[in-house]
């Protein structure tokens, strides 16, 4: 149970990320795209640490197969 909610929770932040920083500058929207480029330029390294820790964390939870 837990292994599946830190999937979840993965596969948000990796979207989510993508759709903050990306969906706005191709939906032609030049000065939102253009902050959401900048912010996702910042927050990249967090959202990396994040993708760690959280793959790591599924890695750890995951049901070991006998």
């Amino acid at each position: 149970m837990v292994n599946t909610i830190l999937r979840v929770l993965l596969a948000i932040w990796v979207l989510g990320f993508l759709l903050i920083s990306c969906v706005p500058i191709l939906s032609g929207h030049l000065i939102a795209g253009g902050v959401g480029l900048v912010a996702g330029a910042i927050l990249l390294v967090p959202w990396l640490v994040g993708v760690v820790i959280l793959g790591v964390l599924v890695w750890l939870t995951n049901p070991r197969r006998a």
